[in-house]
Formats: C-alpha cells, sequence, structure tokens
C-alpha cells in the first residue's frame, strides 16, 4: 500500500487544528521585524502579528523557508512514507517553490512530487486540504496528484485590500502596478491570476460596495448556486470575514467553508483589513 505524506509551507494558511487532524507537514517561512525572526504561524500567531504591526516602528519583511529546511523534513518523512507530494505558494510571489524542487533534487531516487499551486493563502490551503483527505480515504498517488491539478485549475482568488501600500513595497503587487495611487475611497479588488500573480480585478466605489461585489464576481466565475468549497480569510477583520461567508453562502451550495485568518508573512504583504474569498467547484 502507498503511504503518501502531503507537505505545504506556512503561508498556506491553515487553521492548525485542520493540520493535526490531517497529519500535514507544514514548513514555515520568516517574519523580521528588524532584527527579531519569527517563524510563521509557530512563534507568531496572527493575533500577535497584527498588535505589532500595529505598534511597530520597522516594517516587517519575510524570508522563505531554504532547500535544508525542506531537506530536513523531507528525509524525516521518508523514513515512514513512500511518496511526499509538496504544495506550495505561487512561485511568481515567493522562492519558497524552488527551495523546495532543491531540496527534491538533493534527494536522488525518493519519490518526491513538488507543485506550485498558482495560489496564495487558502488557496493553496484549499488544494493541500483536498489532497490530504483524499490521501486518508485511502487514494493512491496517481489520483491525488491528478485531483490536485484539477482543484489548482479550477480554483479562484478575490482579495480586496485596505491599502496597495504594503503590496507595492513588498513587490508582490505584480500586474496590479497601475492601481497605485488609487483615488481615495475607490476600492480595489485584485485576483490571484491563473500564471499565480496577485492581479487586478475590478474597483468599486466605497468600502460598502466591496463584498457585493466581491460575491458577484465569484458568482461569474462558478455560476450562481454552484456545489462549491470556500475558504474566507481576513486580515484582523472577523466581523467583514464572517460578512462575506454569509453573503457567498447565500448564493452558492458551500459543501465545506473554512473562514481563517491570514498568517504574519501573508500578512505582510497584503496588511490589515485585507479580505479574501477562495473557492472552486465541485
Amino acid at each position: 500500500m502507498e503511504r503518501i505524506a502531503i507537505v505545504t509551507d506556512s503561508t498556506a494558511d491553515l487553521p492548525l487544528a485542520l493540520v493535526q487532524e490531517l497529519n500535514i507537514a507544514v514548513v514555515p517561512l520568516e517574519v523580521h521585524f528588524g532584527p527579531e525572526i519569527y517563524k510563521d504561524w509557530v512563534e507568531l500567531t496572527p493575533q500577535a502579528f497584527f498588535e505589532k504591526l500595529a505598534t511597530s516602528r520597522v516594517l516587517p519583511r519575510t524570508s522563505q523557508p531554504s532547500p535544508a529546511d525542506f531537506e530536513r523534513v523531507y528525509r524525516k518523512l521518508l523514513e515512514e512514507y513512500s511518496t511526499v507530494i509538496s504544495i506550495h505558494l505561487s512561485s511568481q510571489l515567493s522562492g519558497t517553490y524552488q527551495s523546495a524542487v532543491l531540496a527534491q533534487a538533493a534527494i536522488p531516487g525518493a519519490d518526491i512530487v513538488v507543485v506550485d499551486s498558482k495560489a496564495a493563502s487558502m488557496g493553496v490551503g484549499l488544494v493541500v486540504l483536498e489532497a490530504a483527505q483524499m490521501v486518508r480515504q485511502g487514494l493512491g498517488r496517481a489520483a491525488v496528484l491528478q485531483r490536485v491539478q484539477e482543484v489548482i485549475g479550477k480554483l479562484h482568488t478575490i482579495l480586496t485590500v485596505d491599502t496597495l501600500d504594503y503590496l507595492h513595497r513588498n513587490g508582490r503587487i505584480g500586474r496590479a502596478q497601475h492601481l497605485v495611487g488609487t483615488l481615495l475611497n475607490v476600492k480595489p479588488i485584485l485576483q490571484v491570476d491563473r500564471d499565480g500573480f496577485v492581479a487586478p480585478l475590478d474597483r468599486v466605489r466605497g468600502r460598502q460596495q466591496v463584498i457585493p461585489r466581491m460575491v458577484e464576481l465569484a458568482k461569474e466565475r462558478v455560476g450562481p448556486g454552484a456545489a462549491v468549497k470556500m475558504a474566507v480569510v481576513h486580515a484582523n477583520v472577523p466581523e467583514r470575514a464572517e460578512e462575506l461567508a454569509r453573503a457567498a453562502g447565500s448564493v452558492f451550495d458551500v459543501k465545506a467553508l473554512y473562514v481563517t485568518e491570514l498568517g504574519p508573512v501573508i500578512g505582510s504583504h497584503v496588511g490589515p483589513g485585507t479580505l479574501g474569498l477562495v473557492l472552486f467547484a465541485v
């Protein structure tokens, strides 16, 4: 019988209870506040991060895991598992995927598959959860990998940020560069596109229009009433997240819903007030 281990990185923003329940190995990125270094989700929780961000005189920066970090995890898992499937943050947003590829190459002969999710936060998370749930059901390597690629192809990530400054300053603004300097009270709606870049999707005037428009854009992509698996993610705005979850739940047949916080690394790049809707049709 195949024994398959699922690995991801901390930018998947998976709730810790699910990580433990589904036995998912998570390799953390790091957040730097000046000389202080914290492992994402391990040494710094989302709540603690946003509290620190509000009072810190220095802005955070982030760093990816090294190939050696991945290699240690892979070697440990290979003592027990025959296959490692490692699913990561978009290669257009971080060098994390490349670190995993280098670690794979350092263990010749091992059955390690490294996957570029072309997604971020719970976009990665939904792919990882699908893979882990299939492994739990006893499906084999080929079926799991096929489903992973199917979900990546169906995934839609729609987000809004309070300000584009964080994305711009951290060099993650990608194809939304021209929105910098958007007029006051005009709220950008962004996406993670099929290539794994942050890209513009729409803009609305006034905060109250954001959630209805995000839901409408999602409905255009998967169809009203579609059966979906869905995540709502937020950066220190839980009430807005619940509002978005209710609004989306009223137009889709939601088979699975996860409402979770953005972790410190993703939070460093998008800033407080960010709200995201991630879903795929089942």
